[in-house]
C-alpha cells in the first residue's frame, strides 16, 4: 500500500505526452483480491469470497501463498494443510471460471536474513519481524515458486515475484540492499519459471512508488529482461502513477506491459473524522465507487495495461475500508460499480468541470474532476500563457485555486487538463 509521500506526484511533461491514444484491442484482466489462502480459513469463508468475486464478474483473483506457512521448518518440507488451503482457492476459482494471479512472499525463518531470526527453534519462529526479510538463498525461493507454478499452471493468469519490496513500512521486504536483493531474486526465478510453465507470465517489480525512482533503480541494477510484465500497486492517484511509470519504461527501452495488480480507495470518510487514515485519503462510499469506475474504464483504453485488480472484496478495519463489501458482507456502491465495469457496461466516467469567478481583482478557479490523477492548469491572457500549475482534487473530487492578482480578471482563457480523464476550458 502506498504511503502519502509516494502519492504526491510532481508535474510532468510526460503526463501530457503519454495521454491515452485510441482504444485497446482487448480490455485488461479485471479482478479482485481478498480470498483467504491459509489453513485456518473455513470453507465457508473461502466460498463466500469466491462467490462474491464471481458475482462481481471478476475474471481473475490475486492470491498470496505464504511461504513461511507452506515450508515453516525446512526447505521442501511442506505443511499439508497449508498447501491444501491454497489448492482449494485455486481450484475454487477455476470452478467459477476465474484464473489466479499467484504471489509468494513471507520468508521462513530457516532462510530469512533477519537479524532477529535466532536459531529458529522456538515455538513460533516465523514472526513478522523475521518473515519480512528477504531470503538468504534465492534458490530456495526458486524451488517453492517452481513447485507451485507447475502445480497450478493451467489455472494461472500470472505469477508475481514477491510483494512491495519498496514499501517504506518494510512489512514485506526489510533490511539493506533492497534493490540489489530484489533484482537478484527476480533474475534467479524468471528463467526457472519459464522452463516449468512457459505460458505463465512472470511479473516483477511489484512496487508501490509512483514517481519512477524505484523502477529506474531496478533498471540500473539490471532487472530489465527478467520478466514478462511489471506489477504495480498504485493507490489514490493510480492513473498519474501509471503515466509516470510508462514514461520511465520508455526511457529505458522497455515495452513490456504493466499489470495493475493492486489498487483501490478506502471509504473511511466520516463527518468530522480524519481526512487520511494510514496515509490514504478517506473517501465517501460514493466517491470510492466513482474512483474505481474512473480507473477501470480508463486503463481499458490502452493496450499496455494487462490487468486491473481491485483491493479488495471485504473491508478489513475502520481505516482499511477498501472493500466492495463491508466486513459483514453488505454490498457497497463500489460493488455495483465494479460489477458493471467488469461486465462491459457503458458507465459514467468523471469529466472535469470548472467555473471562474472574479472578486477583489482576482479570479478564483474552482470545479470538480477525477481523484485518480493530477491535472495541469494553464491560463492565457490575450493569447499569451501567463500562469501554469499542477493540482489534484481533494477527497471529494473538488479543487479551488485563486489566481495571482497580476493576471487580472478579463481576456482570460483557463484550461484544466488530465492525461486520462479529459479537459475543460473556460474564458473570461
Amino acid at each position: 500500500m502506498n504511503l502519502r509521500a509516494l502519492l504526491v506526484l510532481a508535474a510532468s511533461s510526460a503526463a501530457v505526452l503519454l495521454a491515452p491514444a485510441g482504444v485497446a484491442t482487448a480490455k485488461p484482466l479485471y479482478g479482485v483480491q481478498g480470498v483467504p489462502t491459509y489453513a485456518g480459513a473455513s470453507q465457508t469463508e473461502v466460498d463466500t469470497a469466491l462467490d462474491a468475486a464471481k458475482k462481481a464478474n471478476a475474471k481473475v483473483i490475486r492470491v498470496e501463498a505464504i511461504w513461511s506457512k507452506l515450508e515453516p521448518t525446512a526447505p521442501g518440507v511442506r505443511d499439508a494443510a497449508e498447501l491444501a488451503a491454497v489448492d482449494r482457492v485455486v481450484a475454487g476459482a477455476a470452478a467459477r471460471g476465474m484464473k489466479t494471479e499467484l504471489m509468494i512472499d513471507s520468508t521462513p525463518c530457516w532462510v530469512s536474513t533477519s537479524p532477529d531470526r535466532g536459531s529458529c527453534s522456538g515455538a513460533d519462529p516465523n514472526t513478522n519481524k523475521v518473515t519480512r526479510y528477504p531470503p538468504s538463498n534465492a534458490q530456495r525461493y526458486v524451488e517453492i515458486s517452481t513447485f507451485l507454478v507447475a502445480r497450478y499452471a493451467p489455472n494461472l493468469a500470472a505469477f508475481e515475484v514477491w510483494n512491495e519490496p519498496d514499501q517504506a513500512n518494510e512489512l514485506y521486504w526489510a533490511g539493506p540492499n533492497k534493490i540489489r536483493g530484489y533484482v537478484a531474486l527476480a533474475k534467479a526465478v524468471y528463467p526457472a519459471l519459464k522452463q516449468v510453465a512457459p505460458g505463465v507470465p512472470v511479473l516483477a517489480g511489484s512496487f508501490v512508488g509512483g514517481n519512477g525512482k524505484w523502477l529506474q533503480a531496478l533498471y540500473n541494477a539490471g532487472l530489465k529482461g527478467s520478466y514478462d510484465g511489471l506489477a504495480v500497486h498504485f493507490y489514490d492517484l493510480p492513473l498519474s502513477a501509471l503515466t509516470v511509470t510508462r514514461a520511465v519504461q520508455k526511457r529505458n527501452g522497455d515495452r513490456k506491459p504493466l499489470w495493475l495488480s493492486e489498487f483501490g480507495f478506502t471509504s473511511c470518510y466520516s463527518k468530522g473524522g480524519a481526512a487520511f487514515k494510514i496515509d490514504h485519503a478517506c473517501n465517501t462510499r460514493k466517491g470510492q465507487a466513482q474512483n474505481l469506475t474512473d480507473t477501470l474504464r480508463k486503463v481499458a483504453s490502452v493496450s499496455w495495461i494487462k490487468s486491473a485488480i481491485v483491493y479488495m472484496i471485504n473491508d478489513q478495519s475502520d481505516a482499511y475500508q477498501f472493500g466492495l463489501l463491508t466486513a459483514g458482507g453488505d454490498l457497497k456502491p463500489a460493488f455495483a460499480a465494479v460489477r458493471d465495469v467488469f461486465a462491459g457496461k457503458n458507465v459514467r466516467v468523471t469529466k472535469p468541470k470548472m467555473s471562474l469567478r472574479a472578486r477583489g481583482g482576482r479570479v478564483t478557479v474552482k470545479g470538480t474532476a477525477s481523484q485518480t490523477e493530477t491535472f495541469r492548469l494553464r491560463v492565457w491572457r490575450s493569447g499569451r500563457l501567463v500562469f501554469r500549475a499542477s493540482l489534484r482534487t481533494d477527497r471529494f473530487g473538488a479543487y479551488r485555486l485563486v489566481l495571482p492578482a497580476s493576471i487580472g480578471t478579463s481576456q482570460l482563457r483557463v484550461r484544466l487538463a488530465g492525461a486520462w480523464t479529459g479537459s475543460v476550458t473556460r474564458t473570461r
